[in-house]
């Protein structure tokens, strides 16, 4: 094998840097929808599903200035997984939790619990709980893991 037919096996933050780097023209958004819908389509083994991303899946929430994609709901544990993109200024009243509630910031920051959360930190409330309004002045993106019955409030 000559040096030009060597395999390489590049590591995801390589990987993800080198996607990165890659600079050309922006897809159509009907070119992006129909490689979307083909990849959705391929067969995954069995107990696995996978949900691509896409621009017009936001749905509205009930506080002003969030809104949310509905990644997973699991009816059995009867949980579901939010991605929230928060505007900047956004204010989400006191409230209280029914069931536990865990919350992973992405992007962004949140003040809460008289902390300010940015990327990578993490809070867990019991349910039970209570705790008084929280906000963020920049936005923030956060995933957050709520009881099924959040989806109808």
């Amino acid at each position: 094998m000559s040096e030009r037919d060597e395999v390489f096996e590049f590591d995801e933050p390589i990987l993800l840097a080198l996607a990165d780097s890659v600079q050309g023209p922006v897809p159509r958004p009907e070119v992006k929808a129909k490689l979307l819908a083909r990849l959705s389509a391929e067969e995954l083994p069995a107990g696995f599903s996978v949900r691509l991303a896409a621009e017009d899946d936001w749905q509205p929430h009930p506080v002003p200035g969030i809104r949310m994609k509905v990644l997973s709901v699991n009816h059995r544990s009867d949980y579901a997984t939010l991605l929230l993109d928060v505007a900047p200024g956004t204010r989400f009243p006191a409230h209280h939790h029914d069931g536990d509630e865990e919350c992973y910031v992405v992007s962004g920051s949140v003040m809460t619990v008289g902390r300010r959360l940015g990327p990578g930190d993490f809070i867990h409330a019991d349910a039970g709980t209570h705790h008084e309004a929280l906000w963020t002045d920049e936005g923030a993106r956060v995933i957050l893991v709520v009881p099924t019955s959040e989806l109808r409030a």
